[in-house]
């Protein structure tokens, strides 16, 4: 702290956040330090003023959500949002609260892409998720502001992108449903559509680390203990959850990004109907309009591709 200027030094030494027990004061104060000293040359805030938004940050970041004490963590500019949009701060200063973190993240991760702050909940609930949106949707998961409602967000949302189930199969899968072995997650779903859907392994740690502590008995989703007749109890979750201005966690639109991307990948037809419990092909078709489009190289070769290697004689180059 010696080559600081001396009227940040005593902003340091002096300031004692408001409201924020002591303790939870010690493990916010080491960030929330470095990320003033970064910003305090070059603004026009005294430090002192300067530690009020970044301690509230850090605090909710660190202490309330779990995450790490990493700045690259914690001064993502999508947590920056999140923040934000969930605080019940009057507009100016929200406003200031903003300009002050994300310049911030702008000297920590200068390489980061901007995220806009512009909600995405207009899009038909047909319509997959682009990447961008499925990582709005991971850290609305891990964002909650309980272990349970992390627990919860984190089950609907591996259950429905990287499976592909509806919401009354979520919500009547129990933790036994889930077999883990050297070849990934596969998921037993019940019902009147009963049959085995393995996990896209980009959703397996996701689910896994939300269910670990799960006897094998209760239901994954939602209350361990609750009446099973209870219904659309994901619904309910949903808008109890902790909101920013990520696009709208829609069973549907999570679903139809799994469907599409099996079939973007090439999957089997007939296999990804069993998996999706489908009768008709007419909702993988439905589909289509969603895959990307090959490039001309790549799509010559799919359209012709031999169903076994030297199935006629080789043509001449000209």
């Amino acid at each position: 702290m010696s080559r600081l200027r001396p009227d940040v030094q005593v902003a340091f030494a002096k300031y004692r956040p408001k409201g924020l027990p002591g303790e939870r004061w010690a493990v916010a104060r080491p960030l929330a330090e470095d990320a003033v000293a970064l910003i305090a040359p070059a603004c026009r805030y005294l430090a002192a003023r300067l530690l009020v938004p970044v301690t509230a940050f850090v605090d909710w970041m660190v202490t309330v959500n779990g995450y790490p004490a990493d700045a690259a963590v914690v001064f993502h500019p999508v947590m920056i949002r999140r923040f934000i949009a969930g605080s019940d701060l009057a507009d100016k200063t929200r406003r200031d609260y903003r300009s002050v973190l994300l310049r911030i993240s702008e000297v920590v991760l200068p390489r980061q892409a901007a995220v806009s702050f512009d909600a995405l909940n207009d899009q038909p609930v047909s319509v997959p998720h682009t990447e961008l949106e499925l990582e709005l949707l991971r850290s609305w998961a891990l964002g909650q502001s309980t272990r349970k409602k992390r627990r919860d967000a984190s089950i609907l949302l591996a259950l429905t992108a990287g499976a592909g189930l509806d919401p009354y199969e979520v919500q009547h899968l129990r933790r036994r449903d889930l077999h883990v072995d050297e070849h990934g997650v596969v998921v037993s779903v019940p019902g009147s559509r009963p049959r085995q859907v393995p996990l896209l392994k980009g959703w397996e740690y996701l689910l896994l680390n939300a269910v670990e502590d799960l006897a094998a008995d209760v239901w994954a989703f939602g209350s361990p203990t609750r009446d099973p007749a209870t219904s659309n109890i994901v619904t309910g979750f949903i808008r109890q959850s902790d909101r920013g201005s990520e696009p709208t966690p829609m069973p549907t639109r999570l679903r139809a990004t799994w469907l599409v991307t099996h079939l973007a990948a090439q999957t089997d037809p007939a296999a990804l109907m069993r998996a999706a419990g489908l009768s008709k092909a007419s909702h993988l078709l439905s589909m289509l309009v969603h895959v990307p489009t090959l490039d001309t190289p790549e799509h010559r070769r799919h359209l012709r591709r031999l169903l076994r290697e030297g199935a006629g004689p080789a043509l001449p180059v000209s």
